[in-house]
């Protein structure tokens, strides 16, 4: 079989894996009208029971929203484009505007109307959801919710030079002090927002949070500090951190970045600034030793699910830029049958289409599906067979001369 063919048969193969991933969540998403769940999704989901383990949150709700909406863009299918207006309308029932929560107004409680909390970043990808909707579906309102969350994370989340870890509505002050290298992706809604809206605010603070990042959480090689402690900018990892950060969910985090190469790769595109693309490389280079010979990434006791996904989108999305590298091409080419091989295919089966992924405590399972290895992993395949929007993506000129 020649590379050509191969390549070809691999692109079929991801865009049945992609409308099969897609239909699982349309299929399975909460649509009780009387239910305060109307819109959300099952998160964590039993692959041997059928049934969902829980529903997803503000920002799992936000991913599967965008992966919808990339869906629609590329199949046209409206099932994808109401099931995202669903949960978008989930997602603005969890925005804070009540007179009491002042400094928080505009902010996405993280699971309920009642959840005394919000993770910035997660809340964030609740927002670029919206965001994403609106521009598709003309829902004005969307921009205006996802603009005044926005300006709160510039003026507030971001009020001590990096985004805080959590927000507190009980009064209580907001913990951890820590800095989560996973903020490196809210970097690209700043981005979106700046490329939508031409507002040098948010250009300012996608740069605030990526100085930060490129300096304290990756290193020359491309290795991730998950957790670094605001005061002392020293590194917090393993036992040390594990109490908010299970180990785990730390290593996850050394190989799925949640965007922060992508979020560099928009920032050298918008500044031409070659630092930010070095940082990408960098991070690059180090998944194309961290890589399996079945295709997945991870360390040498943990495979990441949810990291194939998320390094094929984030290496693609280097490639439109002009950074076309032939050990790139080649753990592309490794990576999408390790996604295939993810997907339960199980035609009449409610679970038809699910990723497996982490259970809730971040262990790995052949029976647990996750949805953010799913949506990750769908948008992956998805660009790998030849999708092309903004939708946590990248195309047009590199900035490169």
């Amino acid at each position: 079989m020649t590379t050509n063919t191969k390549q070809k048969d691999l692109r079929k193969s991801a865009e049945e894996a992609v409308r099969r991933g897609l239909d699982f969540f349309v299929r399975n998403q909460i649509r009780d009208t009387q239910s305060a769940d109307h819109g959300r999704f099952p998160y964590v989901y039993d692959c041997e029971k059928n049934a969902p383990v829980n529903l997803t949150t503000n920002w799992t709700t936000g991913v599967v929203v965008s992966t919808l909406l990339a869906g629609y863009r590329h199949t046209g299918d409206k099932a994808y484009l109401e099931a995202a207006g669903r949960g978008c309308e989930y997602i603005k029932s969890l925005q804070e505007f009540a007179p009491e929560h002042a400094r928080l107004r505009g902010v996405f409680r993280e699971v309920t109307p009642q959840s005394d909390k919000a993770h910035p970043r997660d809340a964030l990808t609740a927002a670029w959801a919206l965001l994403d909707y609106s521009l598709i579906a003309d829902d004005k309102e969307g921009v205006e919710r996802a603009t005044i969350y926005g300006n709160w994370f510039v003026e507030t989340a971001c009020e001590k030079g990096f985004p805080y870890w959590t927000a507190q509505f009980d009064g209580n002050p907001w913990y951890p002090t820590w800095c989560g290298s996973f903020h490196s992706g809210s970097a690209f809604f700043m981005y979106r927002l700046y490329s939508i809206t031409g507002e040098e605010k948010y250009l300012k603070t996608m740069r605030l949070i990526l100085d930060f990042y490129n300096q304290h959480h990756i290193d020359g090689q491309g290795k991730i500090t998950v957790v670094v402690d605001r005061e002392t900018r020293k590194g917090i990892s393993g036992e040390d951190a594990r109490d908010t950060a299970p180990i785990n969910w730390q290593v996850m985090h050394h190989y799925n970045d949640d965007f922060g190469a992508l979020a560099n790769l928009a920032a050298w595109k918008v500044t031409g600034e070659d630092g930010y693309r070095d940082s990408a490389l960098a991070f690059f280079g180090r998944m194309c030793n961290s890589q399996y010979e079945h295709g997945g990434f991870g360390s040498e006791t943990l495979c990441v699910p949810s990291a194939g996904g998320a390094i094929v989108i984030e290496m693609l999305a280097a490639r439109e830029l002009g950074l076309q590298r032939a050990e790139y091409d080649a753990a592309i080419e490794r990576a999408i049958p390790y996604l295939l091989g993810l997907q339960k295919v199980s035609p009449g089966n409610s679970a038809d289409g699910a990723f497996f992924g982490m259970t809730g405590d971040y262990q790995l399972s052949d029976s647990i599906a996750n949805s953010r290895t799913a949506a990750y992993a769908i948008m992956g395949l998805m660009r790998y067979a030849g999708a092309r929007d903004a939708i946590y993506f990248l195309d047009g000129e590199s900035a490169e001369a």
